[in-house]
C-alpha cells in the first residue's frame, strides 16, 4: 500500500511539459509587445534630449556673446561655436532621428535659424519647428502643433 502512494507523490512529465509549452505561449505574446515599448520609450527620450541640447545650446550662445552652429547630417550631430575660430564643442549621434542635411545658426542672442528643422523620427517623416520649441516665439501647449510627425 505505501508503494502506491509514493508513486502519485509529483507531477509527470505530461503535465510539466504542458506546463512549459504554456508558459513559452505567454512569453511569446508579451515579448514583443514590451520590445516595442521599449523602443519607443527609447524614442521618446531621444525626442526630449535633442530639445534641452538645442534650448542649451540657444542660452549657450546668448551667454556667450558668440554665434553656433549645428550641423545635421543623418543621425551624427556637430556643435560648431563661431568665434574668432570655428571650433568643434559637441558631437551627437542618434538611434531613432534622422536628420537631412541642414545647418541651423544661433545668434550671439540665442536666436536660431531657419525655423524648421527636417528629419525623421522612427521612419515617419518629422518636422520640427525651432520658433515654438527653442524661440518661444508663440506659446502652444499642445505637443502635435509644435512637431510634426506625418
Amino acid at each position: 500500500m505505501n508503494l502506491k502512494k509514493e508513486m502519485t507523490e509529483g507531477f509527470t512529465l505530461i503535465e510539466l511539459m504542458i506546463v512549459m509549452s504554456i508558459v513559452a505561449l505567454l512569453m511569446g505574446m508579451v515579448g514583443p509587445l514590451a520590445i516595442n515599448s521599449l523602443e519607443k520609450a527609447q524614442a521618446k527620450q531621444e525626442m526630449l534630449s535633442i530639445n534641452n541640447w538645442l534650448r542649451k545650446i540657444a542660452f549657450r550662445a546668448f551667454s556667450t556673446g558668440h554665434q553656433h552652429i549645428v550641423n545635421f547630417s543623418g543621425k551624427n550631430v556637430v556643435l560648431y561655436s563661431k568665434g574668432k575660430e570655428k571650433e568643434i564643442i559637441e558631437n551627437k549621434s542618434f538611434q531613432t532621428l534622422f536628420f537631412q542635411p541642414q545647418q541651423l545658426i544661433y545668434t550671439s542672442k540665442g536666436f536660431v535659424s531657419p525655423g524648421v528643422l527636417i528629419g525623421s523620427y522612427r521612419g515617419k517623416p518629422l518636422s520640427i519647428d525651432l520658433k515654438v520649441w527653442v524661440n518661444n516665439e508663440s506659446e502652444l501647449t499642445n505637443e502635435h502643433n509644435q512637431i510634426n510627425i506625418q
